[in-house]
């Protein structure tokens, strides 16, 4: 069963809302610094960031909780400005509202429950906007698939209800930065293979597809199928990478497709990935188009982890809604762990295939 996005919005560094970042994107514009953090090669560490008086101040009862840490206390402000706009899209609409919110992965100075980051953000939003319950993916840049998989299941249950599905995650953060520097994977002067760390957060507002008109909404796009998977050979592990995940996700994705003409993608400049992309997007290229448009948005504002595939997915709906795209489009990720996914997008102007 279809899920008709009615909305989106997006906080990172090339926009601080939808319109500014597809905009950004679209024109080329990159926002990419050297900070004050030295990776283990003596070289300062580039990374996509949001200015930090850009983003919201805490309100008085978060600021004053001594448990948060600087990187928790960033995810909130960073989560809360997509969902203020949510908040603001949704306004009055009586229907119950569920967050489905991929989060990052275990690790870094965050220490805190993802689900409370949520409800923090959601405070920090300064609405009145409530989740009736918080679900949270914490799987890496696929785990916005598990979200949309899990959305789906509950709004086939709970058909006059609202999902939220979106993403936060941010590598500003020492700790993280450090564990990637001593991997030795992050992209400074003299590395040729590596990636751009970065932040940002994105949200869809989700129904079931056939309920839209019943409920007053009017969908910018549709999500066909979505599709997640382990891959064995995953950059933790020590088996090869086959791309069997990968293909394997390509295939419940593309179920229903006949021609993508769009793809993005979640590159972050690291080779391996665009290797495993690259077999499994072999096995199943008869369904793309060739010439196909190909996006790797990170490339603009640096790898957005856990907000990476919500981050693109509002960039495909987007594109749909203002009239820049047609056709059928794939979005995919790859987590540093094992899990894969990928879901497929058409216009709501246009029947599902």
């Amino acid at each position: 069963m279809p899920i008709a996005i009615i909305a989106v919005d997006i906080a990172c560094p090339v926009g601080l809302c939808i319109e500014q970042a597809a905009t950004s994107v679209a024109a080329g514009i990159a926002r990419i610094e050297e900070t004050n953090w030295i990776a283990p090669n003596g070289n300062p560490i580039k990374m996509g960031r949001i200015a930090n008086d850009a983003l919201p101040p805490l309100v008085e009862e978060i600021a004053q909780d001594q448990s948060l840490t600087q990187h928790a206390q960033r995810l909130i402000r960073l989560g809360s400005l997509p969902l203020k706009a949510v908040a603001e899209k949704l306004a009055e609409h009586p229907a119950p509202v569920h967050g489905f919110i991929a989060m990052p992965e275990p690790g870094g100075d965050s220490h805190c429950d993802p689900a409370t980051l949520v409800r923090n953000a959601l405070i920090n939003s300064k609405t009145k906007l409530k989740f009736a319950a918080t679900h949270v993916f914490t799987g890496g840049r696929a785990s916005t698939f598990q979200a949309l998989l899990a959305a789906e299941t509950f709004l086939g249950q709970s058909p006059n209800a609202i999902a939220v599905v979106g993403g936060i995650d941010s590598f500003h953060d020492p700790i993280l930065l450090s564990q990637l520097g001593a991997q030795e994977r992050l992209l400074t002067d003299g590395v040729q293979d590596g990636m751009i760390p970065g932040e940002g957060a994105a949200m869809l507002i989700c129904v079931d597809a056939e309920s839209a008109a019943s409920m007053n909404l009017q969908p910018i796009a549709l999500i066909n199928a979505v599709a997640v998977a382990d891959e064995p050979g995953h950059l933790t592990s020590d088996d090869p990478c086959m791309g069997d995940g990968s293909t394997e996700v390509l295939a419940g994705a593309l179920k229903d497709c006949e021609a993508v003409n769009q793809v993005y993608l979640s590159f972050n400049g690291e080779h391996l990935w665009a290797q495993e992309w690259s077999i499994a997007f072999l096995r199943h290229s008869d369904s793309f188009v060739q010439g196909h448009g190909v996006h790797h948005p990170a490339e603009h504002f640096g790898d957005s982890g856990a907000a990476s595939g919500a981050m693109m997915t509002a960039l495909s709906a987007f594109a749909f809604a203002s009239g820049k795209a047609s056709g059928e489009h794939l979005v995919w990720c790859a987590s540093d762990g094992p899990l894969r996914g990928a879901c497929t997008l058409t216009s709501s102007l246009q029947p599902a295939s």
